[in-house]
């Protein structure tokens, strides 16, 4: 960790760790299932820096064994996705190397210069060879709702060309960044990041709107407010958030419905509760009940649907290293070894909660 001026730049470095266990440290908070391609086994060689800039990370990653390249499959899948949650996206800037994206349809190829999104709540199978890249972690209620159309799509209008540039930029900037500057940059570069999305056909031919995205964003947020009051119904979301019905059933279509989204909301804070070994054991039946699940069997088939696991297996696995959200151990000692910050993860960019 260094630090220069006012703003805090992390490291981090593969060199630092046994050489049979450098691929592994790398991936480890990738938030993926990852693979190494060749079996024949060479060193690991990477590294990667990165920094907070308000709610935006900032991150790049360099190969450094610059006479041979290393391919590895990343797979998120369903199932990673409803066990940790996380909920934006990456936009990554191609410097050297490629990647292939196999879920795409035809499959598609991501070369030096482009700069290609990435939804964390969409499935991702791709092959990364040898990358040098520049990364922006942005949180999904920061950017209009349409951003998730471009799920694996270059941005290669002449907008998505200056945030290619822009990125570029503040990652060479990093060092002579002040604290004071910081929101400034935030601003721009949302600004920047929106007008991108907006110019790509892909999201524009079903684009609602900021004001659509306000309202979704106000219903969200209200949800997430009085999400274990037992009287969270659609009627009331009309009269607080002050929406039609209809309007209310056609903002959440796309998520799964007004109770789904409701239902799956409260699964995702039980899942917390239990998977947390800071709290104080809870029996189930408490947990149920108190996230509006009266019957304990239907919560049990609810939560396993939903994280593939049942709540008497998140507690009993407690103790096994990988298998639930952040352990706090865990994290503790992932912060010594690496210096990274609290609250995200290096070499990745990744958000830790």
């Amino acid at each position: 960790m260094a630090q220069t001026s006012s703003t805090l730049i992390f490291t981090f470095s593969t060199l630092d760790f046994p050489e049979k266990d450098r691929f592994h440290a790398w991936v480890k908070d990738n938030h993926c299932d990852c693979r190494l391609q060749d079996d024949d086994p060479f060193a690991f060689n990477a590294a990667a820096t990165g920094a907070a800039l308000g709610p935006l990370i900032l991150s790049g990653r360099r190969w450094l064994n610059q006479d041979r390249a290393a391919a590895y499959e990343v797979r998120r899948t369903e199932r990673l996705i409803r066990t940790d949650g996380h909920d934006f996206f990456r936009f990554t800037l191609v410097m050297r190397g490629r990647f292939l994206c196999r879920w795409t349809s035809p499959q598609s190829v991501k070369a030096a210069g482009d700069l290609f999104v990435l939804d964390a709540a969409q499935v991702n199978e791709c092959m990364v060879e040898a990358d040098d890249v520049i990364s922006l972690v942005v949180p999904r209620a920061l950017l209009p709702s349409q951003t998730e159309l471009l799920h694996g799509k270059t941005l290669s209008s002449g907008v998505g060309r200056l945030l290619g540039d822009h990125m570029l930029s503040l990652y060479r900037n990093l060092e002579s960044l002040q604290e004071r500057e910081i929101p400034y940059i935030v601003q721009s570069t949302l600004q920047l990041l929106t007008a991108a999305v907006l110019a790509t056909p892909d999201a524009g031919r079903e684009a609602g709107g900021p004001v659509r995205d306000l309202l979704l964003g106000r219903i969200l947020r209200y949800i997430d407010a009085h999400l274990l009051e037992a009287d969270l119904a659609p009627d009331r979301i009309c009269r607080e958030v002050g929406v039609s019905r209809a309007k209310l059933y056609q903002l959440l279509e796309g998520h799964g419905g007004v109770m789904r989204q409701i239902q799956r909301r409260r699964l995702r804070r039980a899942y917390q509760i239990l998977a947390d070994p800071s709290r104080p054991r809870q029996h189930i039946a408490e947990v149920a009940w108190s996230h509006g699940f009266a019957n304990e069997k239907y919560f049990y088939r609810l939560f396993k649907a939903e994280f593939g696991h049942t709540p008497s297996e998140t507690l009993e696995s407690m103790s096994v290293p990988g298998f639930l959200m952040k352990n706090a151990a865990t994290h503790e000692r992932h912060q010594d070894q690496t210096g990274g910050p609290s609250g995200w993860s290096l070499p990745f960019g990744l958000p830790n909660d």
